[in-house]
């Protein structure tokens, strides 16, 4: 670990305000905007069903990035040795390993070079995952182990749960069945560790929420994705077209939408719950992960599954 407590810190020798920006910008491409964006845009624009598989593929990638940052329950670099500066504080409140903004990018782009097939997008995945992971570096809040653990595993997820799809006629039945068995692991899950948190002569229920909030969130969207296309498929059902302008509507609204839906519902349960202060509040930390659960469900069933209905109702 103290190898790579020296990487990070003769990285960081070098920053600038420039690096600093450049980096932080870089970074972005493992979040949950660009991802939430371009999963949008495949599906709504592009082809509906590989946007269905890229999306199922992004949502277990990141929920198994998230358990197993509980299970392995790694310190952050800046947490070890304070002279190492954290310069994405709000992106780094769990543990490190493995990355979760290497994996997720990972994920996203090789699973569109694995979809499209297309030597360029190949390359832009290569480039994009080795950036994110060293922009992890440079801002401090990653070993270079997490990355590589990370990008290794966005490879394996991608290619080993697409071979399995590619071996069905009805992918619908892969997807339900996923969705139902990583539900009951992330119930399992919350149990096992709400009662290890007990145990404790100390119950943190900031600690608590911060490690299950993206869990809770990844399968809140397996769940929504699960609704979203039995919906979709049985009373919508869409194509696509070539039309430019009804292309970019669809695009536009249904980001806004999405990100609506987002901010509206944080907002409300924020009044509920505060989640900034649940130091020895268990029960209210339990909630606070369960309301993470809805508010992505719902925002992925409304992409999946309601948000097309507009594209018959106003012909765009």
């Amino acid at each position: 670990m103290q190898f790579e407590i020296e990487i990070i810190k003769w990285l960081q020798q070098f920053r600038t305000s420039f690096l600093d920006f450049l980096f932080e910008f870089i970074t972005y491409f493992g979040e949950e905007m660009i991802v939430i964006a371009l999963l949008g845009f495949i599906y709504w624009v592009i082809n509906k069903d590989i946007g269905k598989r890229l999306a199922m593929t992004v949502f277990v990638s990141i929920g198994i990035n998230s358990m197993l940052k509980v299970l392995i329950a790694r310190p952050r670099p800046f947490q070890v040795d304070d002279s190492i500066s954290n310069l994405r504080p709000e992106t780094s409140s769990s543990y490190a390993m493995p990355s979760g903004h290497t994996q997720t990018a990972g994920t996203t782009f090789f699973g569109l070079a694995y979809f499209f097939k297309k030597k360029y997008l190949i390359i832009s995945a290569i480039l994009i995952t080795l950036l994110v992971g060293f922009s992890r570096l440079y801002i401090g809040v990653h070993y270079l182990s997490d990355v590589v653990v990370g990008a290794i595993l966005s490879l394996i997820i991608v290619y080993v749960f697409n071979y399995f799809l590619t071996k069905t006629l009805h992918p619908s039945k892969v997807y339900r069945s996923v969705g139902y068995i990583a539900f009951l692991a992330y119930i399992l899950f919350i149990i096992i560790y709400g009662i290890k948190s007990n145990s404790d002569q100390f119950f943190d229920g900031n600690l608590f929420y911060y490690n299950l909030e993206t869990i809770s969130k990844m399968i809140g969207a397996l769940i929504g994705f699960i609704i979203g296309i039995e919906i979709e498929e049985k009373y919508v059902n869409f194509s696509h077209h070539k039309n430019l302008t009804h292309n970019i509507i669809r695009f536009i609204l249904g980001l806004a939408i999405v990100m609506i839906i987002r901010v509206f519902l944080s907002f409300i349960f924020s009044m509920i719950i505060d989640t900034s202060d649940l130091t020895d509040l268990s029960i209210l930390s339990v909630l606070a992960v369960l309301l993470d659960f809805i508010r992505y469900a719902l925002m992925v069933i409304v992409a999946i599954g309601l948000y097309p209905l507009l594209f018959k109702k106003f012909n765009f």
